[in-house]
């Protein structure tokens, strides 16, 4: 019968479980163990892996129940080595180009050889002193070991020669390794200021001034302005929307001269996968798709846009800035004009089932023609070329024509009550806001002040 997951520990139960002969019998024993007898076995197991350098096969069998419990782990050396760069951990394999915080853990084994391999009688001494911190429940001796450790980590991979070329990298792992290594150097300076904002984010619920209050900047950037960038990539790793650690600290974004450092790589990195996104729900035909595709579209065209609008504040990626040209070949080269072209299209056959389509087109029509007019305008500044005469602007052109006059047509052949009057001017009102973008002002002035009699 399998154990009651409150079950107290038994040693019975983990005997059986342990001397178990065939899968049939370890199943059976598995299923009978409490939560209390498998964190009581992973601990042992994860002992007997550190004492033996391998973990034992029966502790990969453990790991669907271990993931729901989430026990404290025993760990290793070569764990601790690497905490501070768990958040940039990832278990794809391939290295991002120009995205060098995210850190492959194949890379991991080979770096920890060379580590280990720089200092074999220290690393030794650490594995005894971290085992007794473990046994003993030692928090404050186990500290001290992840600190030893990580500093010799620190020192060997800044100062070791020729990394690269002794475990074969590519370029752009040997920069993945070159950004580990200035992690593990700063972090002890870094990470205390991180942690303070994490512990504080409850406090204020505005994140620019929680960003600027409780992360200790001023800290960081005193002793260490030349690793701010790091700082601000930890930020931008951690905040949901990264405008805010812009706004947050414009006396840093603002004196930007170049497009390089960490903090313009994310930037570049983000807005790229932001508009490689949108891309993709540009590409489906528009009048296909649900309406929740169609909502998710225009919530993330909103983002894109706050992001590149808040970025052309920026000198560097103003008109003049050395970033500028970087950031319209990215957005152009992603989203391309066809697809923008399209949408476009699906808004004049949704505003024409809005007006006088069937009653469930006209309820679908609805819902999404509001979202996606209001963000259309953004939409297409975020490919136009700013030249008179540009396919933008005579998207622009015809489009505000064709719903301008869709309305007029309309109001001139319906006599419609005053109740539906404002109903309709309600359900067009985006639509009459981009027509109004497009320049077309006087004639939906006009419309507006016929919807309203």
């Amino acid at each position: 019968m399998p154990a009651d997951r409150h079950t107290p520990l038994s040693f019975s139960r983990l005997h059986i479980v342990r001397t178990a002969g065939g899968s049939d019998a370890l199943r059976r024993g598995l299923a009978a163990l409490s939560d209390a007898d498998i964190r009581h076995l992973a601990r042992s197991l994860e002992f007997q892996g550190v004492l033996e350098g391998d973990a034992p096969d029966l502790l990969d069998t453990l790991r669907p129940r271990l993931r729901d419990l989430r026990p404290e782990r025993v760990g290793s050396v070569e764990r601790m080595c690497w905490r501070p760069l768990e958040r940039f951990l990832t278990d794809e394999p391939d290295i991002v180009p120009d995205a060098p915080w995210i850190v492959p853990r194949r890379l991991l084994r080979p770096l920890w050889e060379l580590v280990e391999a720089a200092n074999a009688d220290l690393v030794d001494q650490l594995r005894r002193r971290h085992l007794t911190a473990c046994f003993d429940g030692d928090q404050m001796a186990l500290d001290q070991v992840a600190h030893q450790v990580t500093d010799l980590a620190a020192f060997i991979l800044n100062n070791a020669a020729n990394i690269p070329a002794r475990l074969k990298l590519s370029v752009h792992e040997a920069a993945v390794v070159r950004f580990a290594a200035r992690v593990l150097k700063w972090h002890r300076l870094v990470m205390p200021n991180v942690r303070y904002f994490q512990q504080s984010q409850a406090r204020q619920t505005d994140q620019v001034q929680a960003l600027r209050l409780y992360s200790n900047w001023y800290g960081v950037f005193e002793l260490l302005d030349t690793q701010f960038d790091l700082y601000v990539l930890y930020l931008f790793e951690m905040t949901p929307n990264p405008v805010d650690v812009i706004d947050a600290f414009p006396f840093y974004f603002d004196t930007l001269t170049e497009p390089v450092g960490l903090a313009v790589q994310w930037l570049h990195h983000r807005l790229d996968n932001l508009a490689a996104d949108l891309a993709t729900l540009l590409s489906r035909p528009p009048r296909t798709q649900p309406t929740e595709v169609l909502l998710d579209l225009a919530d993330r065209v909103f983002t894109l846009n706050r992001l590149v609008t808040r970025l052309r504040r920026i000198p560097l990626f103003g008109t003049e800035g050395a970033g500028a040209e970087g950031v319209t070949a990215l957005l152009r080269g992603r989203l391309g004009f066809d697809s923008v072209e399209r949408l476009g299209e699906g808004l004049m056959d949704w505003l024409h089932d809005v007006l006088v389509g069937p009653a469930e087109k006209r309820m679908r029509a609805t819902m999404v023609l509001g979202p996606l007019a209001g963000i259309y305008p953004a939409l297409l500044m975020l490919i136009d070329s700013g030249e008179r005469g540009s396919r933008a602007y005579r998207l622009r052109v015809r489009l505000g024509d064709k719903a301008v006059d869709d309305v007029d047509r309309y109001l001139r052949s319906h006599e419609m009550a005053p109740n539906a009057r404002h109903a309709t001017a309600a359900n067009i009102a985006p639509l009459m806001d981009m027509c109004r973008a497009f320049g077309k002002a006087e004639a939906v002035t006009e419309l507006e002040r016929r919807l309203r009699r």
